[in-house]
């Protein structure tokens, strides 16, 4: 159960479960071409905190990590199912937590687009979908 001004998060199958107090500094959605690899996606969503507003509910002994070569990047994962969860940098200053691994999104709205010009090429014919689909589920109603 969540506490006032924290989120909860887990994995995809529940092994391993956190909660997160929501004061964070930014939120960003990141089109790099790194964090297209690490999503499998057009983008990732990162809140960012520090290391002190975690706490690791269950499952800390499922966690893998991978340190990226010539940056500050930690991911770590659930050994299980593989998702994405929050990692601080190499230097141990910053907690980066992914926001879909949260059960309902920070309070801290989207404030910076990083990347944008290494967006898919793909990207923009999907987001012409999204009004194509809206249009018509507008004018069925």
């Amino acid at each position: 159960m969540s506490h006032p001004n924290t989120i909860d998060g887990q994995c995809i199958c529940g092994a391993v479960r956190y909660r997160v107090r929501d004061n964070m500094t930014a939120f960003k959605l990141c089109y790099c071409s790194f964090c297209q690899k690490a999503s499998g996606s057009a983008h990732v969503a990162n809140a960012f905190t520090t290391p002190d507003q975690i706490e690791w509910l269950e499952g800390k002994n499922m966690l893998t990590t991978f340190d990226v070569p010539n940056s500050q990047v930690r991911r770590v994962f659930c050994r299980n199912c593989g998702t994405t969860l929050p990692f601080e940098t190499q230097n141990g200053k910053i907690l980066i937590v992914p926001v879909g691994s949260l059960s309902c999104p920070p309070s801290q709205p989207v404030n910076a687009i990083v990347g944008w010009s290494s967006r898919p090429a793909w990207y923009g014919e999907a987001l012409g979908l999204i009004e194509e689909t809206c249009n018509a589920e507008r004018v069925a109603q």
